[in-house]
């Protein structure tokens, strides 16, 4: 069954959506949008949009920061890199918030199949 919170009108990404899990994706553009925050605040943050997914990725700086580690500060770097995104928690506030990282690391490409592997072999 899907997380409830999934479920409602959203643009972005949230911990949730990940079930749980690490997962590993391709990015595809980068952009800066100016978001409204929960109290009024408008703020410019990098969203970045994953190969072959329609909601985008709020880039907060800790994440940004991760980023740029691997791939440099230039966001049009980014684009066809992959990242692995991990559901955790952090405190914001007296409270503690679901939200989601970005591991420090280039991730390992993916194993080829064996047809991937026979058509990539010199005949």
């Amino acid at each position: 069954m899907p997380d409830y919170r999934g479920m409602f009108d959203r643009d972005y990404i949230g911990a949730w959506d990940l079930n749980g899990q690490d997962v590993t994706v391709t990015i595809a553009r980068v952009e800066c949008k100016e978001l409204v925050g929960s109290k009024g605040v408008k703020a410019k943050k990098p969203i970045i949009y994953f190969e072959g997914k329609e909601k985008g990725f709020t880039c907060n700086k800790t994440n940004g920061k991760a980023i740029a580690a691997m791939y440099g500060n230039k966001t049009e770097d980014w684009v066809g890199k992959r990242i692995t995104l991990f559901p955790t928690t952090t405190s914001m506030g007296s409270e503690t918030v679901e939200c989601i990282r970005v591991r420090p690391g280039v991730p390992a490409e993916p194993a080829q199949s064996k047809k991937e592997q026979r058509n990539a072999s010199p005949s």
